[in-house]
């Protein structure tokens, strides 16, 4: 969804890039790189912000009970991260391509 809307609130830049001579493959790929940077950072932000709450919640309740121990899972963790990635592409595909198809005489005077 926020990629459609970022295509629509864009439009005259994306018509100003094709009017310099941007392909509609470089269109396409500048939202895709733009949209993977954004998904990569969630992730990476979401992952180091979620271990560091789950170490303090073990290490809190170990203090009681030194049964418990912090395990990491890994392997689910990289896989989340995968999954979440390719969704993030997949949902990003469709604007961008709308993108790329942009005219740019229709696009500059577009308001």
């Amino acid at each position: 969804m926020i990629a459609f809307r970022s295509v629509v609130e864009r439009r005259q830049q994306i018509g100003m890039m094709r009017a310099i001579g941007f392909r509609k493959g470089m269109v396409r790929t500048a939202f895709l790189i733009e949209s993977s940077f954004i998904a990569i950072l969630g992730t990476l932000l979401g992952v180091v912000l979620g271990l560091w709450l789950a170490k303090n919640l073990v290490d809190s309740i170990a203090k009681d009970n030194s049964s418990v121990v912090f395990n990491v899972p890994w392997l689910q963790i990289v896989l989340i991260i995968v999954v979440a990635y390719v969704a993030s592409l997949i949902t990003t595909f469709v604007p961008a391509w709308q993108a790329s198809r942009v005219y740019p005489a229709e696009a500059l005077r577009y308001e």
